[in-house]
């Protein structure tokens, strides 16, 4: 007796990665459920996949598609930073499509184990999850170079130089994962309690070895090194707008005393009292002029300081749904006695790794809701995109009443006549 697995399947994306044993994939541990007593657990887990994948992929693609139209539509193109967030929410979306996939077993289409969709599913799941997490990083970089050195900002921070570091990003991700290509496809896996075979999508078992060897690099890339950079540029970007708001205080209160300073009475014949004026005088001047010179910048350095507290959000976010999932590969990757583990144990961080998973695959489709709460410009161009969509319409609509009244009107023999015709068909 033949069957796919369902739930087994959805552990793919995590258990394939996961570094140590479990570098088999799904012929490793993505084997354990199948052959072990189902538990009322794990059939919550599946309920919750069952109806929450398809939701998830359906909002979070359509979201991270209007992420794009409103960052390459409007105002927001010119900004550099929208083209490293246009280009993640493009890797979300393809990390969820291959998510849908997989779903798809569990109602019984097995598309995600045919030959050929199997492995570029596969690749497509490593491919787009390394890229989520280094646009990201590359996001937060530029963010910490345009909050530290904003002198440094308008050369570094560049449309033309983030097009080249995404190009290069992605090239990278291309090449790095391609052994998944050969190195996966659909396998069998037979399930002596039941009597049937389990026809599921993972690592082919002759490549254990480079599986294994690829898994430490994949960890180490999308772990380790870019946790460690978001957490690290994280904390001085929050540190630098903690102090850069701290001294802007201090110059308003120093402004406003000043003012007071100036506008107190002096005793007529006191010198003392003179040159204090004057010194207020001065000072008060060369106050207004900084305040002058900042306010001409004011509206730009008001559109940074959105954008990087929308990148402080997005990215303490994406740590806090990933690092779950993370930990329980990091779990796996040192522990190399797994398999001997009693079964209870292995239940058990099936189990958990499910839940984790969950939050993994929820940050590639929460980013749009991410942007409308914390992002104004966003909002705002979104706003100003469906309009600019409702009036593009109308004057089509429009223009197309009029044209054919044009043509009907054309024909007639007298002006007034022509006229009155016009007048009618334009108001209905």
């Amino acid at each position: 007796m033949n069957s796919t697995a369902s739930l087994n399947d959805f552990y793919f994306n995590e258990s394939t990665r996961a570094g140590g044993n479990a570098s088999e994939g799904a012929a490793g541990i993505n084997t354990l459920w199948p052959q072990q007593t189902p538990r009322p657990e794990m059939k919550f887990i599946e309920l919750l996949q069952l109806y929450y994948t398809p939701l998830l992929v359906g909002l979070g693609s359509i979201g991270n598609i209007l992420s794009v139209f409103v960052f390459f539509g409007t105002k927001l193109r010119k900004l550099s930073s929208s083209y490293y967030l246009s280009a993640l929410a493009s890797s979300d979306t393809g990390f969820l499509v291959t998510l849908f996939a997989v779903w798809l077993n569990m109602i019984d289409i097995p598309w995600f184990t045919n030959d050929g969709i199997c492995q570029i599913s596969i690749y497509l799941t490593y491919v787009c999850s390394f890229l989520s997490v280094w646009f990201v990083v590359a996001f937060t970089i530029e963010r910490f170079i345009a909050v530290r050195y904003p002198l440094h900002r308008p050369s570094m921070c560049t449309v033309a130089r983030a097009k080249v570091i995404l190009i290069s990003l992605t090239l990278l991700a291309l090449a790095l994962y391609s052994p998944y290509l050969f190195i996966s496809g659909p396998q069998i896996n037979l399930d002596t309690r039941q009597n049937t075979t389990i026809v599921y999508c993972g690592l082919v078992q002759k490549w254990k070895d480079l599986a294994t060897l690829l898994n430490h690099v994949d960890f180490i890339l999308t772990l380790i090194v870019p946790f460690s950079l978001i957490v690290v540029l994280n904390t001085l970007i929050s540190r630098t707008v903690w102090r850069v708001a701290r001294i802007r205080r201090s110059m308003i209160n120093n402004n406003n005393n000043n003012k007071l300073g100036v506008g107190g009475t002096t005793s007529a014949g006191s010198v003392n009292h003179h040159h204090q004026s004057v010194r207020n005088n001065l000072t008060s001047h060369n106050t207004q002029k900084m305040f002058q010179n900042s306010r001409r910048n004011s509206a730009g350095n008001s559109s940074q300081t959105k954008v990087t507290k929308m990148l402080l959000i997005v990215s303490s976010v994406f740590i806090c749904l990933n690092l779950p999932s993370y930990t329980m590969r990091f779990m796996i990757f040192i522990n190399e006695t797994l398999q001997y583990e009693s079964e209870e144990t292995q239940n058990n961080v099936v189990m958990w790794q499910h839940y984790c998973q969950i939050l993994f695959n929820t940050n590639f489709g929460i980013n749009f809701a991410l942007y409308c709460i914390s992002g104004q410009n966003f909002r705002r161009s979104l706003v100003a995109l469906f309009c600019k969509t409702k009036r593009n319409k109308r004057a089509r609509r429009e223009m197309s009443q009029t044209t054919v009244l044009t043509d009907y009107a054309g024909g007639g023999r007298y002006g007034n006549s022509m006229k009155r015709k016009h007048t009618i068909q334009t108001d209905s």
